[in-house]
């Protein structure tokens, strides 16, 4: 911005400088003025007229196309009628402009920019006094609230405002809408009762309106209304009409409604085919209504409407500047008459040149600077379009994950199974835990990229921790006959500080390619001292084996996501995703990876780590807190929603000898807290009615003693801050494992 001022102040020193008759000059100017001005009138009311018929085309593209889903074309259009509204000053069309932005994030549930956009149409439809618009707006903030923020109380208080002044100007038809949502608000809380005359006032009213779209969401509520009610063949043959008169004029909205609900039900009765049919439908149209290459578009237009918001700041900052130099000019001119005329022609041709050469310059570097500003914009809106959706699939995924990976799980514990189910469950087992470790390497990948990793030192053993790692691997080692073995300097401290969490992953991933590719061979995991100064030590790790080799054209390769070395009797290849968390995670502990190896004479891999050493005082109090442990009888309530996960969860706390206590949601669980005594409570967080987090801060206002660990398939970095905020002690992913699960549980239960 400020190479533009510059260049604005030079050429209105330029044109200053030309004027040698300041007299005749004024004359001159005040004429082409007049002409001027008589002119721009004219043309300026043609293209005012222009103009309008131009809003109105886009306000009817733009409705058109919110009903076929076509929402990036709608946005276009909306976001010109803004611009063009901002153009001529008209408030009514600045009112339709937003209210069409407003509709279209509605659509795709982008409640925080709907919100703004109702509020903006909202605020100029009272400017116009025109009450239709202004209760159509209010309508609007009442789905805003109820549905998106789930505030009820502030929803259903909008749609009233709406339903009032509809009554006060005697508009019937505008009525429908405000109640057809204060019933539907109603039901989804499951107040049937407080529902049903809305439900039926708007029946009457979709019946005078003639609108299909209004008779079938009557339909659908009615329906929900009966199953709330336990009459289920009355709901499902409502829901059947409703799928028969719009899934041929694919209203997406409506089916996806329709099948969701219908899924659950059959769900309950049982009926799991009749449930998996309407899913998949649900599924279908779901997909259907918004994919991801929409998203993409909507976000491009998103930065359009954000662009011309600043176009139109930057034209008016123009226009002030242009004001404040005509006022200087004035005072400027008298002072340059004097100059004389050979000076003047010099300096004219001096500052024209130099003027040229620098506006040149400024033009570049503003297009450059705009281009680097649109970049970092479209590189900022895919990287967090690309978090979220890696964290709602990987909550997808974990949710059915734990149910596949539990049962499984129970099922081999099972002594009677036969041999040939427990074949069949091993691999079982083996493509969930697969599945498992695919979809956390990519959560890893991404958490590391987004800058969410942290560090967090403890005091550890290096020794125990890397005899503790070869040991786990002691069972594929014996499979595939390899020896493993630990090589450490006496030199090296009894403790240091490190992030052992990410150590070990380190380790892991590395042990893990070692044994990968190395067979009746031997594997050596050593640690060597570099150098030791004061309470400062360099280690280096070394994992090297006798195995195949890389060959020299795959060294760089490797270390890429999604790599593999391609080895045709190999056949446990794996995700190609270990060595670059290895990577990433050395970087961010100030060290890198070295590999040193030759196809067929075995593999190196080493890094260094410079490390703090932990004083005596500090190795007594970790010792004496890996001396207490846990014993006796304990009690647990487990507040869990989903029936498989409840199965999962009672036989492995039966298993690892805990007795336990199930809630269907957090209600039930504040309520059982209140009432008996538990050792620990585990708490999922996302469940009907109260969820975990409302639940475990009533719980803290009674009660600050007893462990709440919060159960989640989200990512934990997104959860775990909030978890701790409100009182809870730990956390941990789904799907469980029963060795976690125990040591999660022992951790908070330490006597």
């Amino acid at each position: 911005m400020g190479g533009f001022f510059r260049i604005r102040n030079t050429n209105f020193y330029n044109r200053t400088n030309l004027m040698t008759n300041y007299g005749v000059l004024r004359i001159l100017v005040l004429i082409c003025f007049i002409i001027l001005t008589i002119n721009f009138g004219y043309s300026q009311g043609q293209a005012k007229q222009n103009i309008k018929d131009s809003l109105e085309y886009y306000k009817m593209e733009s409705g058109t196309l919110i009903s076929k889903y076509k929402i990036k074309e709608s946005l276009d259009y909306a976001i010109k009628i803004i611009d063009l509204a901002h153009q001529i000053n008209d408030d009514e069309y600045k009112y339709s402009g937003h209210y069409l932005m407003a509709e279209n994030y509605e659509v795709i549930k982008d409640f925080k920019n709907s919100e703004y956009h109702y509020l903006e149409s909202l605020k100029y439809a009272k400017k116009i006094n025109d009450s239709i618009r202004v209760l159509r707006s209010l309508n609007g903030l009442g789905t805003i609230y109820s549905e998106g923020y789930k505030n009820l109380k502030k929803g259903i208080g909008y749609y009233n405002q709406s339903l009032q002044i509809a009554k006060r100007i005697g508009a019937d038809q505008e009525k429908l809408a405000p109640i057809l949502n204060i019933g539907w608000t109603y039901i989804d809380e499951k107040e049937y009762d407080l529902a049903y005359p809305y439900l039926m006032e708007a029946k009457e009213l979709a019946k005078i309106s003639g609108s299909l779209l209004a008779i079938n969401d009557v339909k659908y509520l009615l329906a929900r209304y009966h199953l709330g009610k336990d009459e289920f063949d009355k709901a499902n043959v409502l829901f059947n009409e409703v799928i028969k008169a719009v899934e041929e004029k694919e209203i997406l909205s409506l089916l996806t409604d329709v099948y969701s609900t219908k899924s659950e039900a059959f769900e309950n009765k049982g009926e799991t085919d009749s449930a998996l049919y309407c899913i998949k439908k649900y599924l279908y149209f779901k997909n259907k209504l918004l994919d991801e290459e929409k998203l993409k578009q909507i976000e491009i237009a998103r930065v359009g409407y954000s662009v011309g918001e600043y176009q139109r700041e930057l034209e008016s900052i123009k226009k002030e500047k242009e004001y404040l130099s005509k006022i200087a000019r004035s005072n400027v001119a008298i002072i340059i008459i004097s100059i004389s005329l050979a000076l003047l022609l010099g300096l004219i041709f001096f500052f024209y040149r130099g003027y040229r050469s620098k506006q040149k310059i400024n033009i570049i570097l503003e297009e450059k600077n705009e281009e680097l500003i649109a970049a970092k914009i479209e590189a900022e809106k895919l990287t967090n379009i690309k978090s979220q959706f890696i964290s709602t699939v990987s909550h997808e995924l974990r949710t059915p994950l734990y149910g596949v990976v539990g049962i499984t799980t129970l099922l081999m514990e099972d002594k009677d199974i036969t041999t040939k189910h427990k074949k069949l469950l091993n691999s079982l087992k083996f493509s969930g835990d697969y599945l498992l470790d695919l979809i956390n390497k990519v959560l890893k990948i991404s958490k590391i990229e987004s800058e969410k990793e942290e560090l967090s030192k403890t005091p550890t053993n290096l020794f125990l921790l890397s005899q503790n790692l070869l040991h786990s691997f002691e069972y594929q080692a014996k499979n595939k006959k390899n020896e493993l073995i630990l090589e450490v300097q006496d030199e090296l401290p009894e403790v240091l500080l490190v992030d052992s969490l990410k150590l070990s992953e380190v380790l892991i991933n590395l042990i893990g390619n070692s044994s990968k590719f190395t067979e009746n061979g031997k594997i050596w995991l050593r640690i060597k001292i570099i150098s030791i100064e004061n309470d400062r030590v360099v280690i280096r790790y070394e994992i090297e084996d006798n195995g195949l080799g890389i060959p020299e054209d795959k060294k760089d390769y490797v270390f890429e996501k999604f790599s593999q070395v391609g080895r045709e009797f190999n056949k446990a290849q794996g995700t190609g995703l270990g060595l670059s968390i290895v990577k990433n995670l050395l970087e961010m502990m100030d060290s890198e990876i070295h590999l040193d190896s030759k196809e067929g004479r075995g593999t190196k891999f080493y890094f260094d780590l410079k490390l703090d050493v932990v004083n005596e005082k500090g190795v007594e109090e970790i010792e004496d807190v890996n001396s207490r442990n846990s014993n006796g009888y304990r009690r647990i309530l487990v507040a869990e929603d989903n029936k498989i996960n409840q199965i999962v969860t009672k036989n492995l706390l039966d298993i690892i000898g805990y007795d336990c206590i199930i809630v269907e949601n957090g209600f039930n669980a504040l309520q059982m807290v209140k009432k008996e005594d538990f050792d620990l409570v585990l708490m999922d967080l996302n469940m009907p009615y109260l969820n975990g987090i409302e639940a475990t801060k009533r719980i803290r206002e009674f009660d600050q003693t007893t462990p709440i660990i919060a159960l989640t398939a989200s990512e934990l970095s997104e959860v775990q801050e909030q978890c701790m905020a409100i009182g809870m002690n730990d956390i941990i992913n789904k799907p469980l494992n029963k060795n976690d699960l125990r040591n999660i549980i022992s951790k908070n239960l330490l006597v």
